[in-house]
């Protein structure tokens, strides 16, 4: 491997290093399981003589190499059967959890654990793929067509939970 490929890969790592981490907690892994997850990714990288160039988009190819990694590692500890389909590992395997924090130091101490405290309840009446969709489009600001590739749903599918997501929040809110 040539050394501009390595730093190539290397600034990669960097870049995306932390997004990577949060969204495999965010699944449920633990830490030394999301890192080892993403170490195993960028060393495919490397041993596969793969050109980070030649990716059209690599936040997408990173989040969703991420994503399989982890579902073969709980498939290799026998925590979920060959025999489940993407959308099984999903709604029961994969529990996302998203936790919100609010630092706005605008806002005085009792508003901001209010809005948190809403945004909160309104995250827990959503569903694990809810919370996940939320969390690709809004804060990795994926596209419709990234987060149905990531997700293994269609694009449509992913457009109506995003919006049922959002119109479920809506109501929450106004409650």
């Amino acid at each position: 491997m040539s050394t501009n490929k390595f730093s190539h890969i290397a600034s990669t790592y960097n870049e995306y290093l932390d997004c990577l981490y949060d969204y495999a907690l965010h699944l449920g892994f633990d830490e030394q399981t999301s890192m080892d997850a993403i170490h195993d990714i960028f060393y495919k990288l490397c041993v596969n003589n793969s050109r980070l160039d030649e990716i059209s988009n690599l936040k997408f190819y990173l989040f969703r190499s991420l994503r399989n990694r982890l579902i073969d590692l709980k498939r290799t500890k026998s925590e979920i059967p060959d025999n489940f389909s993407a959308e099984g590992l999903i709604c029961e395997h994969l529990p996302f959890k998203l936790n919100v924090t609010v630092e706005d130091e605008l806002i005085e101490k009792e508003e901001s654990e209010e809005i948190s405290r809403r945004v909160e309840n309104v995250l827990n009446q959503m569903t694990q793929r809810q919370r996940e969709i939320i969390y690709l489009r809004y804060i990795q600001e994926c596209s419709y067509e990234e987060i149905s590739k990531i997700m293994q749903i269609s694009i449509a599918a992913s457009r109506n939970l995003v919006s049922k997501s959002l119109t479920k929040s809506k109501d929450k809110e106004a409650m």
